[in-house]
């Protein structure tokens, strides 16, 4: 029994590491530097997609609000997917700008491979809420993924002047 409980582990802890890693390799995949930032607060709308208020309206209706949350459930990983390329395309932008300046900066390189490792567990932690979300289980909060693609947005506005200038 332990033995098969030991093999579960490493199979989950394998495939779980799996995930991160292509969630990791397609962010890097999204070097598209030359498409324009996303447009401040494109997607505070994922905020309200799975609004409990909305969901509640059409309680009565099991057909219909089944058909409501699934069809919520498909927005919200649309809207993920272009969440990531979006950060793909920043995180390529500051890098592009990085490697152009004339100026060192380690320290930057450094916090944004930390940036960009939390955002891939941030990314894999909702797909695996949205995948109990399916089943009944638990919520799904993407506020710190919103917070955190508006705050390196602000970032590539304020460093990319700066970087160019440096040239």
């Amino acid at each position: 029994m332990v033995l098969f409980a030991s093999l579960l582990i490493l199979i989950v802890s394998g495939m779980l590491a799996l995930h991160l890693y292509t969630r990791l390799r397609y962010v890097q995949a999204m070097a598209l530097s030359s498409a324009p930032l996303p447009a401040e607060g494109r997607y505070r709308p994922m905020l309200r997609l799975l609004s409990a208020n909305d969901i509640e309206l059409v309680a009565s209706n099991k057909a219909l609000c089944n058909k409501l949350r699934k069809q919520r459930l498909s927005l919200l990983q649309d809207y993920l997917g272009c969440l990531t390329k979006d950060y793909g395309r920043l995180l390529a932008g500051l890098r592009a700008s990085m490697v152009a300046s004339n100026v060192d900066r380690p320290d930057l390189a450094d916090a944004l491979a930390k940036n960009q490792m939390l955002f891939v567990i941030a990314v894999c932690r909702i797909e695996y809420r949205i995948w109990l979300y399916r089943f009944g289980i638990g919520t799904i909060d993407v506020s710190g993924l919103v917070n955190a693609i508006d705050a390196l947005r602000a970032q590539v506005v304020v460093l990319r002047p700066a970087m160019q200038a440096a040239r």
